[in-house]
């Protein structure tokens, strides 16, 4: 079979951008579309290995595994282990199961071709962009139909700042929250101001009311800007690293605690996504 490196290239990227993508839906994480996007070119660079003479399945395994790692912690990051690892089982799952379909396809069939367990898909480009937009409509479809069928529930949660804690707050999980630090990939738990500023430090409450109350646009060191973009639009939230929080007893670390000024709803304090219930 001749082979086309830009037809290689182009197909293994989509392959390796729609199986992150889906291993973070599947998961039931949010993700950076960024990462997943850097990640998946890393992941067509290493299909080159296919050129290599065929070597033995042992070493065929290992560069797989290696490719499978280096994907994993580039498109999850590595700041919550417990999530990573998660996401990193799945994407792993889902490329055994495509490259055994392939490996079978290849025996039977001319358009596949597969060497050291990288395959390369002789597919018409038209063919493959349409499957490619299909592939991401049935993510989407999918993802809907499981935040419509998640029940909404309310927790009791403590923060734990370190030198300071807050504690017994009324939070509710939004499976349609999707607020993420950008920059970090931390995940966070948005408090309503008034409910939470009188346990917070004296410097840290004003720099924070003079910024979501008084409308100064200087930063300080005492908060993280946190930016967003939603469809009501654009913005940014104050934030402070938690140590860690408490969710009904349950710990769960690397999160930020964002402040706004607009009330959540009756006796609600906090609220939380996907992403953070997932942990629990």
């Amino acid at each position: 079979m001749v082979i086309y490196v830009d037809v290689l290239l182009i197909t293994n990227f989509f392959v390796t951008y729609f199986l992150l993508l889906a291993s973070s839906v599947v998961c039931g994480y949010t993700y950076n579309r960024k990462r997943i996007v850097i990640s998946a070119a890393l992941g067509a660079a290493f299909c080159m290995c296919i050129f290599i003479p065929q070597q033995s399945k042992l070493i065929g395994l290992f560069v797989k595994l290696l490719s499978l790692t280096v994907c994993s912690v580039v498109a999850f990051g590595t700041e919550n282990r417990k999530k990573t690892v998660i996401q990193a089982v799945c994407f792993a799952v889902l490329n055994m199961l495509l490259t055994g379909a392939a490996v079978l396809i290849s025996l039977k069939s001319t358009m596949v071709y597969e060497n050291n367990m990288f395959c390369y898909f002789s597919i018409n480009p038209v063919i493959l962009v349409l499957s490619s937009l299909l592939i991401y409509i049935v993510l989407i479809i999918f993802e809907m139909i499981k935040e419509k069928i998640t029940p909404q529930q309310q927790y009791t949660m403590d923060i734990i700042f370190g030198d300071f804690s807050v504690r017994g707050l009324k939070a509710f999980y939004d499976s349609g929250f999707k607020v993420k630090d950008l920059i970090s990939n931390k995940d966070i738990v948005i408090t309503e101001f008034d409910g939470v500023k009188e346990h917070l430090p004296q410097k840290l409450k004003e720099d924070i009311h003079n910024f979501i109350c008084e409308n100064y646009t200087e930063v300080t060191e005492a908060f993280i800007p946190v930016f967003f973009n939603t469809l009501s639009g654009k913005g940014m939230i104050p934030s402070v690293k938690a140590e860690y929080i408490l969710i009904n007893g349950k710990r769960v670390e690397n999160i930020l605690i964002g402040f706004t000024q607009n009330p959540l709803s009756e006796n609600v304090k906090a609220i939380f996504g996907a992403d953070i219930r997932k942990q629990l």
